[in-house]
């Protein structure tokens, strides 16, 4: 066994779980999901929500992050010790969930296969922006 194989045995899979979040149903599904994962392998979920120009100029309402991760959190039941505190971040989503995956060591990231936009795709921009550029495995979840 090589050092590195020696040292990850003791380790679970995921350790850190990213996951990136608006005020849509998927993302809250994603959110739940995460933290479904998270009970299961004992890691730490960090909520990710990227703060786009609308939202930061008042043009769309910020919605309560807290809130949506108790309510997501109420069907569940994670550990609150799995939660670390949540992140508002300005920046396109695909690069707010990227750079704060580098910052705190995340090794998995959660996304929603669309999110608030309107354009009607298979992927949303941020899922499709996510899954071309991580440096992380990512788990994009859809409510079909």
């Amino acid at each position: 066994m090589d050092d590195r194989a020696s040292a990850d045995a003791g380790r679970t899979w995921p350790e850190r779980v990213v996951v990136g979040v608006d005020d849509s149903p998927e993302a809250s599904l994603a959110l739940e999901r995460a933290l479904e994962l998270a009970m299961r392998a004992g890691s730490t979920v960090v909520v990710v929500h990227a703060v786009g120009l609308l939202e930061g100029a008042g043009y769309r309402r910020e919605f309560d992050l807290d809130e949506m991760i108790a309510k997501a959190n109420a069907g569940v039941g994670c550990p609150a010790e799995l939660l670390a505190p949540p992140i508002k971040e300005v920046g396109p989503p695909a690069d707010v969930l990227e750079r704060v995956v580098e910052r705190v060591g995340g090794d998995l990231i959660v996304v929603g296969r669309r999110g608030s936009g309107v354009a009607w795709r298979p992927l949303g921009s941020t899922s499709e922006g996510v899954l071309t550029r991580a440096s992380v495995p990512v788990l994009v979840v859809s409510r079909h």
